[in-house]
């Protein structure tokens, strides 16, 4: 058994008490947990966009790299990997393969020679294209019978309990 980092604090066991939320709770059923929700959601979501990928021979990671240039073209591998939650030699790995496919090309940076940017080339937005409606419908089958109200106040709230974790 390792020993704790002494700059890093670790909270002592959770007391039940009335004020304790209930998922916090020792024995409290788990779908109450709320890291346990968001993956459950994050990885439904992925699952079922992984099947409709298949047969067009596209990856998550592929589309995940085609999703953030498609919305933001040009950044660079660490910003990309910052993006994508994902850590910068699977990233470069992905690239090259993106790369070699024709789907996205590297080049250096204007302002720094030291800096790599990717791009997005013609046949990379045209798979966007093709499977943009795929991620579409599975987004649709998720947000059915949310207001725009109700969907506006959940993305604050997620924005939120992102800020709070990054700090």
């Amino acid at each position: 058994m390792g020993t704790k980092n002494s700059s890093q604090q670790y909270p002592s066991e959770p007391v039940a008490s009335e004020d304790m939320p209930r998922e916090l709770v020792a024995g409290a059923p788990l779908e109450d947990y709320l890291p346990y929700q968001l993956f459950r959601i994050a990885n439904r979501l992925t699952l079922n966009l992984r099947d409709d990928l298949r047969p067009v021979k596209m990856t998550l990671a592929r589309w995940r790299t085609l999703s953030v240039l498609t919305a933001s073209d040009g950044r660079r591998m660490g910003e990309l990997a910052a993006y994508m939650v994902i850590e910068q030699p699977a990233l470069s790995r992905i690239v090259d393969q993106m790369e070699r496919d024709g789907l996205v090309t590297r080049r250096l940076a204007d302002e720094d020679s030291r800096v790599v940017r990717v791009y997005l080339t013609t046949a990379g937005r045209d798979m966007f294209e093709k499977i943009r409606p795929l991620e579409l419908r599975h987004y649709q089958r998720a947000i059915d019978g949310f207001k725009k109200s109700e969907l506006r106040k959940l993305s604050e709230l997620l924005q939120r309990l992102s800020g709070n974790i990054e700090r």
